[in-house]
């Protein structure tokens, strides 16, 4: 039976390097004779746990691409966190020797500057620090999650993270909203036709703007917020209803960000059961697990009352979230194929 480290040798998780983390030369220490890190000991000893590696693998091993991840610890790599994808430009700049020697100690870089081979057929992710969520351990979920940030952080030559993934998102959001979830005839069906069609107005309006690039986007927010399955929108959702507390995983609106963040981990993480959950020219397959719950019937939205009108919508809406989903999937192998042969440092 292969060890789960030949497996990684084998699988898109083609390197996983944190011997730097709480380990840096010299052993230094603050003034408390702490050691000094970019990560916590709980982030040391959730990313050295083989289980948390394994999910890890299991969650990329869907995908075509190589993916190398490294955890670089070193006097000044928090400087790095979320700076994005690293040109081959700025590896002769003296500020970034410290970075460059780690890359060229693991062989991501030659010593004419350059990019080498593994580097060009892989996507690396350089983590930093655990900067911004001190108290949220590095989880595998939490991993794939910062990627999404550092993706979104900064792509030379163009905004691949929305070109290829969020706008693809906004407009098959608002397909699945325009088309099965309409004014609620129980709650609006004995108004006058003229209020009704103001209101169908300002519902048709509240879903284009989920499409346009605007800040805050709470047409998205509420979407996930009561589509989400991801702990981040069940917290929300518990939050807003007055049946939990403000946490960390509660997401504001200024902040929907976060979700498309969750949506990506989630794309990845259930790709392997997910990806052909809707095929037109077979019988669509069965939502995935945890993926998404029962489409509910009857929802506030942005203040207006929606539903769905009857059981044959009801199927229709399923039909939609699948191609959705299946879609979904399909943008972030589009994005992969773009980021293959660049280091992001997180």
């Amino acid at each position: 039976m292969k060890s789960f480290s030949q497996f990684l040798i084998e699988a898109p998780l083609d390197e996983l390097e944190y011997s730097s983390v709480r380990n840096r030369p010299k052993d230094p220490r603050n003034k408390k004779g702490e050691k000094i890190s970019s990560f916590s000991t709980t982030d040391d000893k959730l990313i050295r746990n083989p289980k948390n590696q394994e999910k890890l693998f299991k969650a990329l091993k869907s995908f075509r691409h190589s993916f190398r991840i490294l955890f670089a610890d070193f006097q000044g790599s928090a400087n790095y966190h979320e700076n994005g994808e690293l040109s081959e430009y700025a590896l002769k700049r003296p500020v970034n020797k410290k970075m460059v020697d780690f890359l060229k100690a693991h062989g991501f870089i030659n010593n004419d500057f350059k990019f080498t081979e593994k580097t060009k057929k892989s996507i690396t992710i350089v983590y930093t620090t655990n900067r911004g969520d001190a108290k949220v351990g590095l989880t595998p979920w939490l991993i794939l999650h910062r990627m999404g940030h550092a993706f979104n952080a900064n792509t030379l030559g163009g905004d691949t993270f929305a070109e290829t993934f969020v706008n693809e998102v906004r407009r098959d959001i608002y397909d699945f909203m325009e088309s099965n979830y309409l004014l609620d005839e129980d709650a609006y069906g004995e108004m006058s036709d003229s209020r009704f069609q103001d209101l169908d107005a300002r519902r048709r309006e509240i879903l284009k703007n989920i499409v346009r690039d605007k800040f805050p986007n709470e047409g998205l927010w509420e979407f996930f917020t009561k589509f989400g399955n991801f702990n981040s929108a069940k917290r929300t959702e518990a939050h807003a209803q007055g049946k939990g507390k403000r946490t960390k995983a509660v997401v504001r609106k200024e902040r929907y960000f976060e979700y498309i963040y969750d949506l990506f981990v989630a794309f990845v993480w259930y790709a392997e059961n997910s990806r052909n959950v809707w095929e037109e020219d077979d019988e669509p397959g069965t939502l995935p697990y945890r993926f998404v719950g029962k489409l509910p019937e009857k929802i506030n939205f942005m203040g207006l009352k929606l539903a769905l009108t009857d059981e044959f919508v009801a199927e229709q809406a399923e039909g939609y979230m699948k191609n959705m989903i299946s879609n979904g999937i399909r943008h972030v192998e589009k994005m992969f194929d773009k980021f293959e042969g660049k280091i992001f440092l997180m």
